[in-house]
């Protein structure tokens, strides 16, 4: 078995440029199966934008970090995307490599770079879909253990016969408009009578309910579709493998995540 210093030979790692925010959403889309798409924000098309604004922008991000891994020759080999969410604590987003250069050690250079950048970094924490097998196995190696499994679910609305809500009001409607049409997604709060629902859209036809009770609310949602009639699916994310109960259309689940962590990182990645 080669040894690390074998395996990351030639890869190097810098901190990402705005000139990368175009790869980077390249990257991150080639890295998720396609069915994904529509429920991940990464995936978007306009997510490039978004990463442009977050890298010219690092102060507006506190505590965010993009590293880029290059070869020799100064070929992206992949990138990293961590935040550090408490003291000692940071949150893995996304760590990702082109399929021609997995399995040669770079996603683990990714990762010491950053801890060799911050000396107080103990611990780490991220989210991984359960059938992502050769991330597992990474996490695994690195010392990371499941703490909690979050099933993501899906209905495709069936609405027919349901009056929108007459007491709806959106709040920010330009903003989430605006937010929409430049990066693919956003968020949009809408108020109801006395409730107010906070929901995501993670892309044009997707709705996320942050609030699984929204999907027995059938009349907002349908006052939502209303404003936004390129809706046709609704997204929701529980702890567990149960569904929940849902009055806007026959739930099926489209995957599960892992919210794994580690509280010997630097050991795993031999640094003191």
């Amino acid at each position: 078995m080669a040894s690390r210093t074998d395996v990351a030979a030639g890869v190097r790692v810098r901190p990402a440029a705005v000139a990368d925010a175009d790869w980077l959403a390249e990257v991150s889309r080639a890295s998720f199966a396609r069915h994904l798409h529509d429920y991940l924000t990464s995936a978007q098309p306009g997510v490039g934008r978004f990463w442009e604004v977050v890298l010219a922008h690092p102060e507006s991000f506190p505590g965010r970090c993009f590293l880029v891994a290059e070869d020799e020759n100064g070929r992206r080999l992949g990138f990293a995307d961590l935040t550090r969410v408490e003291p000692g604590m940071a949150h893995l987003s996304y760590i990702c490599v082109v399929e021609a250069a997995r399995g040669r050690g770079v996603a683990r250079e990714l990762l010491r770079a950053y801890a060799r950048a911050h000396p107080g970094l103990r611990s780490m924490r991220l989210d991984v879909f359960a059938d992502n097998a050769p991330a597992r196995a990474l996490y695994d190696r690195l010392g990371f253990a499941g703490d909690a499994t979050t099933t993501w679910w899906v209905a495709d609305l069936a609405l027919g016969g349901v009056v929108p809500a007459a007491d709806v009001r959106f709040e920010g409607l330009h903003t989430a408009r605006a937010w929409l049409d430049t990066y693919g997604f956003g968020e949009l709060t809408v108020v109801a009578g006395d409730a107010t629902h906070v929901l995501g859209r993670p892309s044009v036809r997707v709705l996320r309910c942050f609030d699984p009770a929204t999907l027995r609310r059938p009349a907002v949602v349908a006052a939502v579709v209303r404003a936004f009639p390129g809706i046709d699916r609704v997204l929701v994310m529980t702890p567990g493998e149960d569904a929940p109960p849902s009055a806007v259309g026959p739930l099926r689940a489209v995957n599960r995540s892992l919210r794994m962590s580690t509280s010997e990182i630097r050991a795993r990645l031999e640094l003191p």
